[in-house]
């Protein structure tokens, strides 16, 4: 039997999925978080499963550059650190077992970097390791969505970076699906196009273009719809490209494409019977979307104006700006600004934003 592992790593994007569904297949979804080991007053959620992205698995105590330098061996497993490795050691033995692994992230940090994942990749055929920096094909951005794949039928959705830290000193969260082929080759497109921009020489893809809405020169893609149509170039993506009308470069927010699934949530109430609404995925940038998948802009929107009246909407994020952070000219993002306070005002709802921030 060929089984296969795509981990997507890093620091940009996140996909955005709301858990509900109705048809034949009987995925199962679990609610999971990593607890700091000095805050043992957390609950924790039955059925608990962790997983975790960006590379600084193994703590680096001997060594003067790493911030983990100068604590004893004995402090160390008093932190967890032994969790970080045992996940390491895990991916490494796979690795020896033939598993083919593809391993996607950005820069990293320092001291490691991409120690870890090259590493892993050194002499092994059947590990690749890919390094995707995002500023060069949109002026800034870095990889940050933490997604882990399993033989086109597992997939983890979180915010736990691949960092020993992230298991037993952050408060992460996530959402894992078990034997949901379906919504896991979704997401695999996903890897896939992040994977192929890896590989691409972003010079020979890229091109600068107005954007009429933030009114800056922005660098973008060739096939974007920021594009002017008779200047737009054919996808290099393996995809079938997004299919939704685009209101100056941007993806019109509606419509998105809908998952009709039970979903089973033993962790949630020790049943295998199962929950049938609606669900769907959401991507970032538009431009590595496809077919009638949605942008997470729209997967905020639809949150936040789902509040009832007198219900409560709470928001865990590392911050809150609703404008950019990292490009020349600061952009605010406009509907991120102004949903929350027209929804509280047209649904007399209430914003709870909590914010969850990683030490």
């Amino acid at each position: 039997m060929k089984f296969s592992v795509v981990i997507l790593v890093g620091v940009f994007l996140f996909a955005t999925f709301f858990i509900s569904s109705s048809t034949n297949e009987e995925c199962k979804a679990w609610l999971v978080q990593s607890i700091p080991t000095d805050m043992p007053q957390l609950p924790l959620v039955p059925g608990l499963d962790i997983m975790t992205q960006y590379w600084q698995l193994i703590a680096g105590q001997d060594n003067p550059l790493s911030g983990d330098y100068g604590y004893s061996k004995e402090e160390m497993e008093v932190f967890g650190a032994q969790e970080g490795l045992s996940v390491y050691e895990a991916i490494q033995n796979a690795a020896d077992h033939n598993v083919v692994i593809r391993l996607l992230q950005h820069s990293g940090v320092y001291p490691d970097y991409t120690k870890e994942p090259t590493e892993l990749a050194t002499g092994r055929s059947n590990v690749e390791s890919v390094t995707l920096l995002l500023g060069k094909w949109w002026g800034s951005g870095i990889v940050h969505v933490k997604v882990w794949i399993s033989d086109d039928r597992d997939v983890y959705i979180g915010s736990a970076n691949n960092d020993w830290k992230s298991l037993t000193q952050v408060k992460e969260a996530g959402i894992y699906i078990a034997d949901c082929p379906e919504i896991a080759k979704k997401v695999e497109v996903y890897f896939n196009n992040l994977w192929m921009l890896g590989l691409l020489n972003a010079s020979e893809y890229t091109t600068t273009t107005w954007d009429q809405q933030w009114q800056i020169n922005r660098t973008v893609p060739c096939w974007s719809h920021f594009v002017a149509t008779n200047e737009r170039c054919k996808s290099p993506l393996h995809h079938d490209y997004v299919k939704v009308r685009h209101v100056a470069g941007y993806p019109l927010l509606s419509d998105p494409h809908m998952f009709h699934l039970p979903i089973q949530t033993p962790g949630y109430n020790n049943s295998l019977r199962s929950q049938h609404s609606s669900s769907y995925l959401s991507f970032a940038p538009p431009e590595l979307s496809f077919g009638k998948f949605q942008t997470d802009e729209q997967g905020w929107m639809d949150t936040i104006t789902s509040v009832g009246t007198g219900a409560i909407v709470r928001i865990s994020t590392m911050d809150w700006l609703g404008q950019s952070q990292y490009t020349e000219q600061t952009v605010y993002w406009w509907s991120l600004r102004r949903k929350p306070q027209s929804s509280s005002l047209l649904h007399d709802g209430h914003i709870s934003s909590t914010e969850q921030i990683h030490i």
